[in-house]
């Protein structure tokens, strides 16, 4: 009987190893699939880059330590620059006794590079925790489409630009395709969203940052482009 808790540890120091190596052969084969993904489309492949965990702002961006970009794919889609990666950083809690936790967030990042810089506009998935920092008073743009509002939180440094933005049709564009985290700001359109950066993933996430950016009418760009009026 004395050596039962030694044989029950060591099942499950067995079971833990198994896991370990099946997340490690996991995450290999993600690596492969990104690399030949990146090869397949003309684009680079870099194994890790921390500046470009400095590149952006906004959420998922400055906030916690230990800062990690991996898994970066740069080149051109559809004409535009673009930029994938793996993003993630580190929280930590100390409970009542004094215990230290730490949580890694990890997002999987996508941009596309604007023709010129434009203001800040952001559009988030609605959920419980957006409803509940509508009702504590969280500025939110309430839109034409009323269905727009149930299905985006929507916020921007300027509520013209984002009625301009966010046409009727680009709105009914966006309703039709699961909704994502995206952002305009500067010269970048960014999606983030919670995990780990699939090929499976990236061309639709691509695709609605390119819907977003292409319903920009004529009259904003020119707005925001000097010396030059877009064709």
């Amino acid at each position: 009987m004395s050596a039962l808790p030694w044989l029950l540890f060591g099942a499950l120091l067995a079971v833990f190893a198994v896991f370990g190596i099946l997340g490690y052969q996991r995450e290999k084969q993600r690596r492969a699939a990104l690399q030949a993904y990146a090869l397949s489309n003309g684009w680079s492949y870099t194994a890790d880059d921390e500046s470009w965990c400095l590149r952006f702002t906004g959420t998922p961006f400055g906030t916690g330590d230990n800062l990690k970009a991996r898994n970066i794919l740069q080149g051109t889609w559809q004409g535009a620059p673009m930029v994938a990666f793996d993003y993630s950083y580190e929280t930590h809690s100390t409970s009542s006794k004094g215990g230290r936790t730490t949580t890694v967030h990890p997002y999987a990042i996508c941009a596309l590079q604007l023709r010129a810089p434009l203001p800040r506009l952001e559009l988030t998935p609605e959920s419980v925790l957006t409803r509940v920092a509508g009702v504590l008073g969280m500025s939110d743009i309430e839109l034409e489409s009323e269905d727009f509002n149930r299905h985006y939180r929507v916020t921007a440094s300027d509520p013209k630009f984002a009625y301009d933005v966010l046409n009727p049709r680009t709105m009914e564009s966006l309703q039709a395709r699961p909704a994502l985290h995206m952002r305009l700001s500067g010269i970048d359109a960014v999606c983030w969203e919670n995990g780990k950066l699939l090929p499976a993933d990236l061309v639709a996430r691509l695709s609605m940052l390119k819907l977003l950016i292409d319903g920009i009418p004529p009259f904003v760009w020119a707005d925001h482009t000097e010396g030059e009026r877009p064709a």
